[in-house]
């Protein structure tokens, strides 16, 4: 019965049956609001040192290091030097107070919670002095019951963190034998102790939110979609909802999947926790793609459950339908490895993610989804999340949801071999049920992964000689190693992820190995580590390749934010406080005058370093991708920085792109036109990650650096799905022109139906064998509709054209690219609020100005 339809009774009993519809309208309405309560508790903590007994305000989610250097107590941690003088901060005990009033009235609800979504690290919690939880592990949430210990004024919460280091030689010297890394019996992040791209900042604090959870009767505590079977005529899926009720209840469980009708389950709960499982069937699906392989279409899904009619709890969320497979299957070169999507091979194309800033609480949602977006500009399908970081927050995985960016996700335990006591299992027992639970909600959650190179570094490492172990310590700590990676944690994901795929450590064999690129996935180190040349990325391609890389230092722009200015030349103190690998600046030097011109001075070496990057990692992963289906994978080393550093990634912490990354829109571009160059000589292959066959026609023009053209050759080609073969042989074209490899170029376009889809300049020598002329290049700025643009012309060829400027936060729309006489290059210029460019504040800077011209 409707309001309106109690109009035609007589008007008394009309009021009473209007009157007691809309009070039940208005409980029902509001009785979601009087079922749970949520109150965070974010505001208005409290710092204390111990030592010094001095109080400041402290953030939450936060750290000591940086409510520190909010009340300005310490300089800029990132700063200069400044790592040196910082590191007592994670030498003492730190104590974070509260004082706060609940916003409802206690004897309302029958269970009070207080959640803390993320303690760093070791913690004693009291509240009103009482002794409460004893954390241990930053990667977990801790819910305690406070039923009995609420008050409805003012309550008090005390937290003491412990320095980490010190609880961590405590647990070491119980050991009969040593551990490669004493970080290895915290679960802490691993970065934090030091890596070779990262400080020692060894952080304590209430990292993430704190809150009290109130609730009566019925609580949702946790719901997810598995999806069975997934293709174009139905998707069998399965309904995962836990629920927690005081006592027994009748509910009513409603998912509502976009407009499709609504899927409705009557169940009788028991007290206490329970998992209730539905079947579901979805005809037709639309299916979520991967970047690049289709469109990423993602269901509107709110969950409901009711009780006597009424709205109790309530969640949305977006969920993408598609099956993931990863692939290993025996083959003539060893077993494959490799993701298939909606049935379909898919060649991974993508980076490894670390943690964006070293503290991690400042990692905001823009950030995250500037860098994510820069991913997918350049055509990349995967993001590893590298097991020596963070679990990132869901923020994370639903902009990877949204743009078409699977994960791979391993678990947080990198470069060391771990304990094995029943305690420490426990403790990352539950670490790893709270965050399959949380993440295996995520369409773009493709693969659960135990471990970084930790297997690698039991067999590889020399551990056994150089700590000294005995057979039988060696046998006993890879027992360990087995019950944590082999059973422990395949066994939580059986039980709690049904659809994703398990791989114990990655690498699955070391790269000195041959077997390493014969099947499993490989970090191939040989390049970097090894100190052997690029080329060898020719030869060395494995079946998956999931780490390799190369330094390059930050942008100059960036580098200035950092430094000193009296220390900003090459060599100084301040850039070498950013250099953490033992052997990097002589590294990069190293490689850069094998192939390179070396500037003297630093902006013209910052931009040679990302030139030397780019040149090896563009010809490992074209090396790579020309080889598929051997190959189905590259991911290199890094995306990202956690703080100003000179590195492996292609994008600053600043967020500034360096020379790879604007290369991998055309090494990453879904058709590839690359040169192969070895014994065979030079060879122009196409490689194509498109699912669909086409034909069209490849032009092939070598020409002068004066841009004059030498030859031309145009072919008819049929391309397959997922193809990868050579076109033709370029020695003879060039003999016959006159030409040599150092003085020319080649222009390779294929065009498809009338469009453009692969266009680049392939050079066939150095960049120090380069018979270049000066590039005679030319820029102006214009104002259109509102944006900046800036054109640049060239008299000759122009190679690796780089715009640069001092103006802080400035993005150039394209950077680092060739340029041909005549052609004109509109680059958007993305500008902060209220900042202008002049073409005064404008620098170009080109390979042509190092090297000489054609003999």
């Amino acid at each position: 019965m409707s309001i309106s339809q109690c109009k035609s009774l007589p008007i008394c009993f009309t009021a009473i049956i209007c009157a007691t519809l809309s009070l039940l309208i208005g409980l029902s309405s509001c009785s979601e609001k009087h079922n749970a309560h949520t109150q965070l508790l974010n505001e208005s903590w409290l710092l204390h040192n111990p030592l010094s007994e001095e109080t400041i305000p402290a953030g939450v989610p936060g750290s000591v290091h940086t409510d520190l250097l909010a009340a300005g107590k310490i300089p800029d941690p990132f700063f200069g030097t400044a790592e040196n003088d910082l590191q007592w901060i994670s030498n003492q005990d730190w104590l974070y107070t509260l004082t706060f009033k609940p916003d409802f009235q206690p004897a309302d609800f029958q269970r009070k919670l207080l959640v803390f979504d993320g303690l760093d690290t070791y913690a004693d919690v009291w509240l009103n002095d009482s002794l409460i939880l004893r954390a241990d592990n930053m990667f977990r949430r801790w819910r305690i019951d406070i039923s009995d210990l609420l008050l409805g004024n003012n309550n008090k919460l005390t937290i003491r963190f412990y320095a980490p280091d010190s609880i961590n030689r405590i647990k070491a010297a119980k050991l009969p034998f040593s551990l490669p890394e004493e970080r290895a019996f915290s679960r802490k992040a691993p970065y934090q102790f030091g890596w070779d791209w990262g400080p020692e900042y060894i952080t304590m604090g209430i990292w993430k939110a704190v809150r009290l959870e109130a609730w009566n009767h019925i609580r949702l505590e946790n719901f997810t979609i598995h999806q069975h079977e997934v293709d174009e005529n139905m998707a069998e899926l399965e309904l995962e909802v836990e629920i927690e009720s005081i006592q027994a209840e009748k509910v009513d469980v409603r998912l509502q999947i976009g407009d499709l009708p609504v899927f409705n389950f009557a169940v009788d709960l028991k007290a206490g926790k329970q998992t209730l499982v539905f079947p579901l069937r979805i005809a037709h699906p639309q299916r979520w793609w991967p970047n690049g392989m289709g469109g990423q279409y993602l269901y509107d899904l709110t969950l409901t459950l009711q009780h006597n009619n009424a709205v109790i709890a309530r969640e949305s969320r977006k969920l993408g339908l598609r099956k993931i497979e990863l692939v290993r299957e025996a083959d003539s070169t060893g077993e494959s490895f490799y993701f298939r999507v909606n049935g379909k091979p898919m060649y991974a194309k993508g980076a490894n993610y670390i943690p964006a800033d070293h503290f991690v609480h400042r990692q905001t949602s823009q950030k995250t989804r500037q860098l994510l977006v820069d991913a997918k500009e350049v055509h990349m399908n995967m993001i590893r999340v590298w097991g020596g970081g963070v679990y990132p927050d869901d923020v994370f995985y639903e902009l990877c949801d949204s743009l078409g960016l699977l994960v791979w996700q391993d678990f947080m335990f990198a470069c060391t071999m771990y304990p094995f006591d029943d305690k420490f299992l426990a403790n990352v027992k539950q670490e790893a049920i709270d965050q399959v639970k949380r993440l295996r909600k995520h369409t773009s959650l493709a693969l659960w992964c135990g471990n970084n190179e930790v297997d690698e570094g039991f067999h590889n490492w020399g551990w056994q000689k150089s700590l000294a172990w005995s057979d039988a310590d060696s046998a006993a700590i890879w027992q360990g190693y087995l019950a944590l990676f082999e059973k422990l944690l395949p066994e939580v994901i059986q039980q709690s992820d049904l659809e994703r795929n398990y791989w114990p450590s990655s690498p699955s064999t070391g790269w000195g190995r041959p077997e390493s690129l014969l099947q499993g996935d490989v970090h191939y180190w040989g390049v970097w580590w090894g100190e052997e040349p690029f080329e060898k990325y020719r030869e060395k391609v494995g079946r998956f390749n999931s780490e390799f890389g190369f330094q390059a230092m930050s942008a100059m722009a960036s580098i200035k934010r950092f430094i000193p200015t009296k220390e900003l030349h090459i060599g100084s103190a301040g850039l070498e406080a950013h250099q953490k690998h033992p052997r990097g600046t002589k590294l990069i030097h190293d490689y850069m005058q094998r192939d390179f011109p070396v500037p003297n001075q630093l902006d013209e070496y910052v931009y040679m370093s990302q030139l030397v990057q780019a040149h090896g990692i563009g010809m490992a992963i074209e090396a790579q991708r020309r080889s598929r289906p051997h190959s189905m994978g590259s991911l290199y080393w890094q995306l990202n920085d956690t703080w100003p550093v000179t590195s492996w990634s292609s994008v600053d912490y600043y967020g500034a792109w360096k020379a790879l990354h604007y290369q991998l829109k055309e090494s990453f571009n879904n058709i590839l036109l690359s040169i192969a160059d070895d014994r065979e000589g030079f060879r122009l292959w196409i490689t194509s990650d498109s699912l669909v066959a086409f034909a069209g026609e490849l032009q092939v023009n070598l020409l002068h650096p004066n841009g004059q053209l030498l030859a031309r050759h145009t072919l008819k080609l049929d391309v397959a799905p997922g193809s990868s073969f050579q076109v033709m042989q370029l020695d003879s074209i060039i003999s016959a022109a006159g030409a040599k490899p150092e003085s020319c170029c080649v222009q390779a376009m294929m065009v498809a139906d009338g469009k453009v889809l692969a266009n680049r300049l392939l050079w066939l020598a150095v960049p120090i064998r380069l018979q270049l002329l000066p590039a005679g290049l030319q820029v102006s700025l214009s104002q259109q509709g509102g944006e900046t643009w800036v054109k640049i012309t060239a008299d000759n060829i122009a190679r690796q054209v780089a715009l640069s400027t001092e103006v802080e936060g400035v993005a150039f729309g394209d950077n680092f690219f060739d340029l041909l006489p005549g052609q004109e290059k509109h680059i958007l210029v993305t500008l902060p609020d209220g900042v202008k460019l002049e073409p005064a504040q404008l620098k170009l800077t080109a390979m042509n100005d190092f090297v000489d011209g054609p003999n």
